[in-house]
């Protein structure tokens, strides 16, 4: 078999988790034949853009999505329940950028939780997969072994992870939700094994949701094993995280697709199935690579510059005509008593800046870094620039910087310039 595409993989950004670089990933992934591959790192998007480059020179397709906890009520209010993999769609599902658009806002929000937790609630989850301009599943969240339904089925009970499953599927909007198969050959009847494995996949066909292929990546090649385990060693593991996140078999390299092929095989036939059910896992996999593909220009805006918009920074009228008044108060009270020749000479420079800053699409970044610092200035805190920045007349005239870059002789394209 050919072209597998791994939905769950962590990166070395994952603190303490992942080992591996996004670029030994993608590296790994092309040269067996995959043509896509996703990150998935833990709480954020620290290795995405990493990732995204690394498959554009690897010649694949970037999935982008994130290993995010689930919060439930306890006893002491909202606790962690366990761990989904939540993946973007792309623009063959979605207008351009919605599916990112929708997982960046799903991030900042678990960011936005009690008492330092991260991570979303059900409820919370079923709307943040929504584009909120088509209504449509803008995400796919996938329950595997450490999600609440994954955690119930340890032990065998049999009512609790139904229970849990359907509750699931009844919140969760329509296409967005499916269930991580994979089996890391745990003992028997324990967390990633491939017993568990089938018991997921019984519950997916019990319920009619999608069930697709999984291996929980957290290195690109089998080698790496050890230094995942010097990992677990160093990171604090929760009681959760015994069950679930351990790595007692070293399974969890970014394996081939015939590799993963033999491991369907093993979970389908343990289950009492026969091929047709082999090859829907295998498609329906496929299925969710094709429809999570980002294209790195009209879904992620691939170095297009995106500038904070006129409503956010409250402005009555165009970002490049409220600098142009902002820096021309700032030069009357700045340069005001220069003699002529002086003064136009510091207008010219002004002049240039402003043409830089406006070509390059700046206009309303530096009127946000201006508040941002002016912000700062009142709470008390002091406030310096540093670097290049420092050589703009313009960072002068707003206050972003107190070095005066005339008297100073520094020239502005060191800092910002059209031919760079």
């Amino acid at each position: 078999m050919r072209n597998f595409v791994h939905l769950h993989c962590a990166s070395a950004f994952s603190a303490h988790y992942g080992v591996s670089w996004p670029e030994d990933l993608a590296q790994a992934a092309a040269a067996d034949g995959a043509n896509a591959l996703a990150i998935t790192d833990r709480d954020g998007l620290y290795g995405a853009v990493k990732h995204v480059k690394a498959c554009m020179a690897a010649g694949i397709d970037p999935l982008v999505g994130v290993d995010l906890a689930v919060l439930e009520e306890g006893q002491n209010g909202l606790e962690v329940a366990g761990r989904v993999v939540i993946l973007a769609h792309g623009s063959a599902a979605l207008a351009p950028a919605a599916g990112y658009g929708a997982l960046c806002r799903l991030i900042s929000a678990a960011h936005d939780q009690p008492r330092g937790l991260v991570g979303l609630t059900m409820a919370q989850l079923a709307t943040a997969v929504l584009d909120s301009d088509s209504g449509r599943a803008a995400l796919t969240v996938l329950l595997g072994p450490a999600s609440p339904v994954g955690r119930a089925l340890n032990g065998r009970k049999y009512l609790l992870p139904r229970s849990k499953f359907l509750t699931w599927r009844n919140t969760m909007p329509v296409g967005s939700l499916a269930v991580e198969i994979l089996s890391h050959l745990s003992a028997p009847g324990a967390p990633m094994s491939t017993s568990h494995a089938v018991r997921m996949l019984k519950l997916a066909q019990e319920f009619d949701v999608p069930a697709v292929l999984s291996n929980a990546v957290r290195y690109s090649c089998e080698d790496d094993a050890p230094t995942a385990d010097v990992l677990d060693a160093a990171r604090h593991i929760s009681p959760l995280e015994k069950l679930n996140d351990l790595q007692p078999t070293g399974q969890a390299w970014l394996k081939s697709a015939a590799h993963m092929h033999a491991v369907a095989q093993e979970i389908v036939y343990q289950g009492g199935y026969g091929d047709a059910e082999l090859r829907q896992l295998w498609s329906n996999t496929e299925q969710l690579a094709d429809k999570c593909r980002l294209d790195p220009a009209g879904d992620l805006g691939w170095k297009q510059p995106k500038t904070p918009e006129s409503q956010v920074l409250g402005l009555a009228q165009p970002p490049g005509l409220e600098l142009r008044q902002r820096t021309e108060a700032g030069l009357n009270q700045r340069f005001g008593g220069l003699p002529g020749k002086k003064l136009l000479e510091v207008r010219n420079r002004l002049e240039t800046e402003l043409a830089t800053i406006s070509g390059l699409g700046f206009d309303s970044y530096f009127l946000t870094v201006a508040e941002v610092s002016e912000m700062i200035k009142d709470m008390g805190v002091r406030r310096a620039a540093r670097g290049s920045g420092a050589s703009s007349l313009v960072n002068y005239l707003l206050g972003i910087s107190a070095v005066d870059p005339i008297a100073n002789d520094l020239l502005f394209e060191r800092f910002l310039s059209l031919d760079r």
